[in-house]
């Protein structure tokens, strides 16, 4: 026979316990306060209808763990192999280019991984399965960030370089006939579009429940008599 022995520390532990935990927690606290009261674990079982075992596996639990082992929050089962997989080949291909690899795609996308795991890894791979581990190896989908090359020129010697381009123009214009014209630039680029593509994350998700409230300001306005027209808003913490 079981016996469970508790101190009123414990009796109010095990109480704020059931109130906090789901409803199968609650009902393993219940379980330990009823034999602390003298129930039997046979009794127990009928009052909840559980079966006797459960009622003492619970109860051995309690007596050699206290509360933390009512606390289990899933049983463990077999490793999904089939995952950890994916997530190292997801791991060694994403520290290359795809065009490493012999794509012509600039960013892995998750019909790409899809492909290249299933031909690599010779098993059927759904594009859900890949998701679910990008997700929870800390990428997401999004654009590259552009970054300044090593090799990038300084401010001076940008600067040098537009003063001598200056002097090259008026070199041209001294010697007369000649025209400027002025070409807008929107819409040209002489970059590529950058598409989206799997990365990992630079900060971590925030709680929306602590966000603070917004507040709006106006940056550009229009304003003609009783008229205005709001060109831009934005909204900062």
């Amino acid at each position: 026979m079981i016996r469970v022995s508790i101190n009123t520390t414990q009796r109010k532990e095990l109480e704020q316990f059931r109130s906090l935990a789901s409803s199968k927690d609650s009902e393993k606290a219940l379980m330990v306060l009823l034999c602390s009261e003298g129930e039997t674990a046979p009794q127990i079982s009928k009052a909840l209808k559980r079966n006797p075992h459960t009622v003492r596996d619970w109860l051995k639990r309690y007596n050699k763990y206290g509360i933390k082992g009512l606390a289990r929050k899933y049983s463990p089962g077999r490793p999904d192999e089939k995952r950890t997989k994916i997530k190292n080949h997801i791991r060694k291909i994403l520290k290359h280019s795809p065009a490493d690899q012999g794509y012509k795609d600039p960013v892995w996308s998750v019909p790409l991984i899809v492909f290249d795991a299933a031909s690599k890894l010779n098993m059927s791979i759904s594009r859900d399965t890949v998701v679910r581990a990008l997700n929870a190896m800390g990428y997401s989908y999004k654009r590259p960030v552009k970054t300044v090359p090593a090799r990038a020129p300084t401010k001076a010697e940008k600067a040098e370089r537009v003063q001598a381009m200056i002097e090259g123009i008026k070199t041209v214009l001294s010697r007369g006939e000649t025209e400027i014209y002025a070409l807008d630039e929107s819409h040209f680029s002489t970059e590529p579009y950058l598409v989206r593509g799997w990365f990992k994350k630079r900060w971590t998700s925030q709680n929306r429940d602590q966000l603070k409230k917004r507040k709006s300001h106006i940056l550009w306005m229009l304003e003609s008599g009783n008229t205005k027209i709001l060109l831009e808003e934005i909204k900062t913490l």
